[in-house]
């Protein structure tokens, strides 16, 4: 049986221990600004070397600002996120209403930044005379329904194309002619030695390693109801006319206006949207430039 003191030390235990993470919390605030502290912010491998750049200038101008990128696959880092092990987390889509819900359980409250579109890009062997593909032959292959043999590959079991395409045709599982490598290394060679198959990258991959991919693969053209082809180009992505097209963001958990959201900031700014200009990628903001028209000639 409980001693009656001991009815009064749980409570003041309690007490105790809400007043200590409150001043945690409070004391982190006061360290962590839009311009300063230290965070860790997840990412997938296909958009590290723009974060790498993003990173580099924004920690220029802001010398008391330290940010730690992660290296992990989408659905890794949106877990990770939701369990507080990391600030904030690229993604190539928005938090599902079950996932923010259970952000804000958590104490976070997710906020998204849109930041660049994306896309997802389809390659085959050079030696594939199937290049061009409609919507709907796309759509036979992925849901396993194709009359074609087609193997489809992806560059991880956790990528964010994956998910996109489940998203995409509400697929709870994928069919038994998907497979999944470790990198892209492995995805390349995977389509090198197999003539049928179709593997499936990000527009940043494509990017990033276009001298040592477009030599040994070839990207597939997508056709309209009219019979326009279209290829994955800025232009086609930006106006819709390439149809797997996402968008990337970056999402932050502070319930504060900590450093994750400043650097969410500085990433829509005319600098961070030039830095994925110059990336290649296709920023969410098109810049404006201001013609001076003169009446006189």
């Amino acid at each position: 049986m409980m001693k009656p003191y001991g009815l009064f030390f749980l409570p003041a235990l309690i007490l105790f221990s809400c007043i200590g993470n409150k001043k945690d919390t409070i004391d982190a605030q006061i360290s962590d600004t839009p311009n300063s502290g230290k965070i860790s912010i997840s990412v997938d491998a296909s958009f590290l070397p723009l974060l790498n750049d993003e990173v580099t200038i924004f920690e220029k101008e802001t010398p008391n600002a330290k940010i730690e990128l992660v290296m992990l696959s989408e659905s890794k880092g949106i877990q990770d996120f939701l369990d507080k092990k990391n600030r904030a987390i690229i993604t190539t889509r928005k938090l599902s209403n079950d996932e923010i819900k259970f952000g804000k359980q958590n104490d976070l409250n997710p906020l998204h930044f849109f930041i660049a579109f994306d896309a997802v890009l389809l390659i085959i062997n050079k030696e594939n005379p199937d290049s061009v593909f409609t919507s709907n032959e796309i759509r036979e292959v992925i849901e396993g329904n194709s009359t074609k043999e087609i193997s489809v590959v992806f560059n991880s079991n956790g990528s964010g194309e994956i998910q996109f395409f489940k998203n995409l045709y509400n697929l709870n599982k994928l069919p038994s002619n998907f497979f999944a490598t470790n990198n892209l290394t492995e995805l390349i060679k995977y389509i090198l030695t197999h003539k049928s198959a179709i593997g499936v990258i990000g527009l940043s991959n494509m990017l990033y390693n276009t001298d040592s991919l477009t030599e040994k693969v070839k990207i597939v053209s997508i056709r309209n109801s009219n019979g326009n082809k279209y290829l994955p180009t800025e232009t086609n992505i930006r106006s819709g006319y390439y149809p797997f097209r996402r968008e990337v963001y970056i999402v932050c958990g502070e319930s504060w206006p900590g450093l994750g959201t400043g650097f969410a900031k500085f990433m829509t700014t005319d600098i961070g949207q030039t830095i994925i200009k110059r990336a290649g990628l296709i920023p969410a903001r098109l810049s404006l430039r201001m013609i001076e028209v003169k009446k006189d000639f």
